[in-house]
């Protein structure tokens, strides 16, 4: 028996080894792309039309559809990935042969190889076919390597649905510049994965699950919630987090609490789907609860939904994903029928993403739930909007602001977030 284990301890150690050697193997001291995502994310507007397919998939998921994705919209979030974590840099190339996705990702300084270079090769055919993927100087088979891939993520969400998605996959065409994806109809698969969804939490998933549905039963007995004129977010603020107060013993309690209260605001102020982040929360379900009228921020409803929505994103998210959003979003309203770029938007965006960064951190969850307890003044959390540029068509963007990462660019954001800074619940005394 002793032997025995020695045996498998020498094979594991032998494997680990292995690995480790491959893995070396495939670091690079050079990136094998450099892109700008300032220069991708111009194109963002292009990645409306892409939305809009796609909601009128969910609409008619019993029929069979075309999606069509075009070269442009590819690249864009691309650079929307690259600006949410810029160690990623990424680039698609569609050509009517095949279609290729070239991606680099930087680690930490290091004597071995400071890059990860990886390029993908996907083929017009019925149904998925990969031609190959290369990791470095190793290449894969695009048989071997889609199979394990969806090996790898049955396993992980402990079902087939990765074997579902390819098989909904009819037909991939390629034209120059766009890829045209034929799929089947979505209904049961959609199904089978918000199933899936739900049953992959662990017990601190059940406890936001269950602390949110408190808040949100709470938020909504609440008087303010039942009257028919716009009330702003901070009277529902204001006693949702007394509640959470009252209910806090430490910093990393606060913290808990601190975040199921938002959760149950963004549910019922911003949109009730948010609940699909955490489960079944509502109180009395299948009844969804919402106010008699709309939060507003600034006496506007569309930056209440900015500042909540972001907040919640932050929550399940890194802070550079959300950020990347509220910007990419703007980005895209720059088209001829959108509402044009806003910074104050933009503002909504980062207060958002700020608020909940200090509310679940539990050095300075107190803090804020001392701040916001009772408080029905907007301007304990959110900043000063004079002034700030808004409804800027891609025209009138570009003359004032270039793009992204430009210097006048990059001032206007500093602007915001001095403000953000300066707002009370962001000066905890040291």
């Amino acid at each position: 028996m002793f032997r025995l284990l020695k045996y498998l301890i020498i094979l594991l150690l032998v494997v680990i080894l292995l690995a480790t050697g491959l893995f070396l193997f495939t670091l690079e001291s050079e990136p094998q792309i450099d892109t700008s995502s300032a220069t991708q994310v111009n194109q963002a507007e292009s990645v409306k039309a892409l939305m809009h397919q796609l909601q009128d998939s969910l609409k008619h998921r019993t029929n069979k559809q075309n999606i069509t994705i075009s070269e442009d919209q590819l690249n864009s979030l691309v650079g929307f990935a690259q600006r949410a974590h810029n160690q990623f840099q990424g680039e698609a190339v569609i050509k009517p042969q095949s279609s290729k996705v070239f991606v680099s990702y930087q680690l930490p300084n290091n004597p071995i190889g400071q890059f990860i270079n990886l390029e993908a090769s996907l083929l017009p055919a019925s149904g998925v076919a990969v031609e190959y993927i290369k990791i470095g100087p190793f290449f894969i088979p695009g048989d071997i390597a889609l199979s394990s891939l969806v090996t790898l993520a049955n396993w992980y969400t402990s079902s087939d649905i990765a074997s579902q998605f390819i098989e909904h996959i009819d037909n991939v065409a390629m034209t120059d510049k766009n890829i045209v994806l034929s799929v089947l109809p979505l209904q049961q698969f959609l199904k089978n994965l918000n199933e899936i969804k739900q049953g992959t939490g662990d017990e601190k998933d059940e406890v936001l699950r269950l602390k949110t549905a408190y808040y949100l039963k709470e938020i909504s007995d609440l008087s303010i919630s039942k009257r028919y004129t716009s009330q702003s977010l901070a009277k529902y603020i204001g006693p949702v987090f007394s509640l959470a107060k009252s209910r806090s013993t430490s910093g990393m309690s606060a913290s808990i609490e601190n975040k199921a209260a938002i959760m149950a605001l963004a549910i019922y102020v911003g949109h009730h789907r948010f609940a699909n982040l955490v489960g079944d929360v509502q109180p009395y379900s299948p009844q969804v609860v919402s106010p008699n009228s709309k939060a507003v921020l600034k006496s506007r409803a569309d930056l209440n939904q900015h500042f909540i929505f972001s907040a919640a994103i932050k929550i399940f998210s890194e802070q550079g994903i959300s950020l990347a959003i509220g910007e990419f979003k703007e980005l895209m309203d720059r088209s001829q029928d959108g509402s044009g770029y806003s910074f104050v938007d933009l503002a909504a965006d980062f207060s958002g993403i700020k608020f909940a960064e200090a509310a679940t951190n539990p050095e300075s969850a107190m803090y804020v739930q001392d701040i916001l307890a009772g408080n029905l003044d907007e301007k304990a959390f959110f900043p000063n909007i004079t002034g700030l540029p808004e409804g800027l068509k891609k025209a009138e963007f570009e003359r004032r602001f270039i793009r992204v990462d430009s210097q006048e660019y990059k001032q206007m954001i500093a602007k915001i977030n001095a403000r953000i800074d300066a707002l009370q619940i962001h000066n905890q005394p040291i």
